[in-house]
Parts: C-alpha cells; structure tokens; sequence
C-alpha cells in the first residue's frame, strides 16, 4: 500500500489543529499495515523541506496558497499504484481529474470566508463550491452527518462517514470535580472559533456565582487581543496552548466546555471532555450539532446569552448534570483511533 496525502499544513505546522491530528492517525495506519505513507504540506519557518515522523514521509514545499499547485505536481509524478489523499480546507489540490485520488474534507469554509475576510469573502464561498463540485463523482471521506449533508446537496454520491478518534480512555467513572464552578474553552483563539463568546458567557455567570472560573487553553491571532482586554480578571486564566496531561487535566477537573464556534467538521474538543465527563455547551452549527448530544451530552444553544443561562440552570441541578455527565463518558467510549484508522484502511484497499 502507497498513500499520499495532500494537506497544506503538516503536523508541525504552528496552526496545526484536529484535521492535522486526524490526517496524522491515517498516515500511521498505513505504515502499521506495512505500507509507504507520506505527506506533503507547505513550508513554515523552521520547518525542514524533509523529515520522518513516525515512518511518515513529510514534504515540504510552498507557502498555504503555493503549496496547493507544488502538491498536486507531485502527485502526479507518482505511479498508478499510490492512492493521493486530497484534503480539501477551503480549497483542494485539483487531483479531481485523477482517478486513483479520494477527496478528504472535515467541512467546508462557507461563514469562515466573511468571518475573517468580511464582504470580500462571498466570491470564495461561492469558488468553494463550484470547486468541490469538481471532486462530486470522486469518494469523499468525511468526518460528520453535517459535512455529509453539506456534500450530498452539492451532488456527491460516495460519501463515507469516518469518525474522528480519540487519544485518551474515557473514565470509567465521574471524577471529582472542582468544587466552585470552574468552566474551559478549549482551541485556537481565532475568529471563526468565537473565544470572546465563552468569555461574555463566563462573565454573565459571574454575576450570579461569584467564586466561578473560567480557564482558556489556547493560542492563535486573538491572544495578545483577549488577554489585553481580560487577563486583569483573575478568574479568567489564560493558559496558552497545552496538550497531553496538562489539557487532560483541566479538562478533568472542569464542570463544562464552553464552544461557540459558527462552524466544525466535528468538534474533538468536544468528545475529549467527555472522556472526562465534562458537558459540553456548544452553538448549533455544522459539526457542534453532531458532537455534542443536545440534552444527553450537553446543550447546543443560539448565542453566548443562553449558553450561560443553561451554564447556570445546569450547576443548580445536579440530578440533571450528573445525568449528562454520565452520558458523556458513554458517550466518548463510542470513539477511538484504532476504530477510525480500521474504518480508513477498509475503505481504500
């Protein structure tokens, strides 16, 4: 087995996030079945033009933009047998036309493109369509119902479903958790995620329960924004960004996940704190509506106001909160990455 896959950020990229994480676990699949797997993705500072990471071969090459041109160039240099993941983030890699290539896509840019480009981003929502069309005959591998729908409507009819994983074990019991309410928003800090939401949520439940905490783990564009405005507040901690023990940890010891993104493909966020029995209060959007079991696993609410009206309900109803805890440890144990690169090594082989 031979795959290439095609993502414009490598798995080192400084604005790496969960479709890096999750292309990661597929390329590793397919050198634990025996296969050559390699990678090639734009060029950031500091970055080498080649390495190994785990018997995956990165190339590197181009800026985000550049790279998209460099990549499909040297797909088509590869021989017949090699199977080119195209992952498509706003914008894919043209291997449409090739017929050993299988497009990859979380969910599509749509809102994100005026969110961070303002009126100047309507002619590349409409791009990004009439771009994905091009892909429609080809298997598309996706991550949620909401980017299944998203590409059903634009006339795809092999779609496959393959769910995100998970890093850690789901508890086998509620935690203890921190006895003042101590909230998390987890992720980048940049627009299309919304973290001021979850602070204006935050700040509306301080008024009602003094001793509240609100941690916010993370870094991106908006750091040096949020905390010039906020970190005077000593119940706001500004963590920067974490992984491992020390994400796990918080996550453990928080009441609730704070999302206010305007879209996901999925939302790992999500399904990582409920490994820890940590609800979930997320907006209705793409990919929150699929993560995020409304009244099992948490809430999805319209705007920053009833997410912390629902923050406030939930904390003086512990019947109700311990339900959608235990609910999310069930929940969380529906997902692992050995299922997802199983799913994976089926569908290409």
């Amino acid at each position: 087995m031979k795959v290439l896959f095609l993502n414009r950020r490598c798995i080192k990229h400084p604005e790496r996030g969960g479709a890096e994480v999750y292309t990661m676990e597929l390329a590793k699949a397919v050198v634990e079945r025996g296969g050559l797997a390699e990678w090639f993705a734009s060029k950031a500072k500091g970055l080498k033009s080649e390495e190994v990471i785990d018997g995956v071969r990165f190339i590197r090459k181009g800026s985000e933009l550049t790279t998209h041109f460099y990549g499909l160039l040297y797909a088509l240099k590869k021989d017949k047998d090699w199977i080119v993941i195209d992952e498509f983030n706003g914008l894919g890699f043209f291997t449409f036309f090739l017929k050993n290539s299988v497009l990859l896509i979380h969910q599509l840019y749509q809102e994100f493109w005026t969110v961070e480009l303002g009126f100047l981003g309507y002619p590349f929502k409409t791009l990004e369509k009439l771009l994905l069309k091009l892909y429609r005959n080809k298997l598309a591998i996706t991550v949620s119902e909401s980017t299944y729908d998203d590409l059903k409507n634009l006339g795809f009819r092999h779609i496959r479903i393959i769910p995100n994983g998970l890093g850690v074990r789901p508890l086998e019991r509620l935690p203890n958790k921190e006895e003042s309410l101590h909230l998390v928003y987890l992720g980048r800090l940049k627009r299309t995620k919304n973290p001021e939401d979850a602070i204006k949520a935050f700040l509306l439940v301080k008024e009602r329960i003094k001793d509240a905490k609100l941690f916010v783990v993370g870094d991106g564009p908006l750091y040096s924004y949020l905390t010039g405005k906020y970190s005077h507040l000593q119940d706001i901690v500004f963590t920067g960004y974490l992984e491992g023990e020390q994400k796990y940890k918080i996550l453990e010891k928080s009441h609730f996940l704070l999302v206010p993104s305007i879209r996901e493909g999925w939302g790992q966020v999500v399904i990582e704190a409920n490994a820890f029995g940590t609800p979930a209060i997320g907006y209705r959007v793409q990919g929150l509506k699929d993560s995020i079991r409304d009244l099992h696993t948490g809430f999805l609410v319209k705007d920053y106001k009833e997410m912390a009206e629902k923050v406030l309900e939930l904390w003086e109803n512990k019947e109700l909160y311990n339900k959608l805890a235990k609910g999310c440890l069930e929940w969380a144990k529906n997902f692992s990455w050995e299922r997802t690169k199983k799913e994976f090594l089926e569908r290409i082989t």
